[in-house]
């Protein structure tokens, strides 16, 4: 292989991923995520891998023009939380890596790829972007594979163990209730303006605003349907929606009404 045509070959395979770290950094709005997940689904990410202790063994005895054999396969070099949950590490970049103090072995993969081998285990609960870096983003197995399904129906989000622990909230499954959330897909409205798409607020009896989430459409039927101004549902991680709100959030507000500060739940992120 000439010069001009290895010069080519790595222009190829490059990995550019500079769109979706600019998104990461912006403040999410239900524009931007449609286009954050449109560039996560065509990305080439990098994953932290362990390829065994005998991936290659006798390397050291080779001499130049060998061929050598190459590991059989690898497994996922996982994150774990404190609450014992697994999470896949990924990185938009080598520089990423670096400040991530990331010292391993790592495969490039496209994401519809990765999207099929947790499809066949149960063993991960996150997908984690760009861990132990400023710019940090988690998101639950199911929400990324749910991008490489034919069509997502919103219809799907029901959250029926999340409303039962909203009602008998107590000491003893506070836990597992903010784990839950933090792990959810909500339902908020949203209106298309002139500057794009933008979240529907509702007031409290003292004029506060809030930023109303759904456990599921049905919900959100109770506060939207009879509404004036065309007022759709759109789903949304928790975790997104906890970085994009600047007033309290109100989960069900026609049935539990459970209000939230968004931020003591920014330290979890």
């Amino acid at each position: 292989m000439d010069k001009q045509n290895l010069n080519e070959l790595k222009e190829e395979s490059a990995v550019d991923n500079s769109r979706l770290e600019e998104l990461i950094r912006q403040e999410i709005t239900p524009e931007m995520q449609r286009e954050f997940f449109k560039e996560l689904k065509d990305a080439r990410l990098f994953l932290p891998v362990d390829f065994g202790p005998d991936a290659f063994k006798g390397i050291e005895n080779t001499k130049p023009g060998d061929e050598i054999e190459g590991p059989e396969g690898f497994s996922i070099q996982f994150l774990t939380d404190a609450d014992g949950n697994r999470a896949v590490p990924l990185f938009t970049s080598e520089e990423m890596m670096e400040n991530a103090g990331a010292r391993t072995s790592v495969i490039v993969i496209y994401m519809s790829d990765l999207a099929d081998m947790l499809r066949q285990t149960d063993r991960y609960s996150l997908i984690s972007i760009n861990p132990f870096t400023e710019f940090d983003l988690n998101m639950p197995i199911q929400a990324f594979l749910s991008q490489f399904e034919d069509e997502f129906h919103i219809e799907d989000v029901e959250n029926k163990r999340l409303r039962q622990l909203l009602e008998d909230l107590s000491d003893d499954t506070i836990g597992e209730f903010s784990q839950r959330l933090l792990s959810s897909v909500m339902i908020t409205g949203c209106v298309d303006a002139d500057d794009g798409t933008n979240f529907v607020l509702i007031f409290n009896k003292d004029k506060k605003p809030h930023l109303p989430l759904f456990t599921d459409l049905d919900e959100f039927k109770k506060i939207f349907d009879d509404y004036k101004t065309d007022v759709y549902p759109q789903a949304y991680h928790f975790t997104d929606l906890v970085k994009t709100a600047k007033e309290d959030m109100v989960i069900n507000p026609a049935s539990e009404s459970f209000v939230l500060n968004p931020e003591m739940f920014k330290s979890f992120m």
